[in-house]
């Protein structure tokens, strides 16, 4: 896949609803989940927490993605 293609996938994602709110609903399962988990269960405890930090990562993947198929223009010196 080309960079643009990501780039305008990425841009359609970040404001589809279903999609926000999708991740949105991850996250708040992952943190309730994670408020009633055994201190003791340290596999359980890690996995909710890259869930949660997942969704947390995810919008700025996706505007890295849209950033980086745009032109970079050469700096000019003053």
């Amino acid at each position: 896949m080309d960079k643009e293609f990501l780039a305008k996938e990425a841009e359609r994602l970040a404001k589809d609803p279903v999609f926000l709110e999708v991740l949105a609903r991850i996250r708040k399962s992952a943190v309730e989940q994670l408020v009633n988990t055994n201190a003791d269960d340290k596999t359980l405890i890690l996995t909710l927490q890259v869930y949660a930090k997942v969704c947390d990562v995810f919008p700025d993947e996706m505007q890295a993605m849209i950033q980086s198929s745009q032109q970079k223009r050469a700096f000019k010196a003053v």
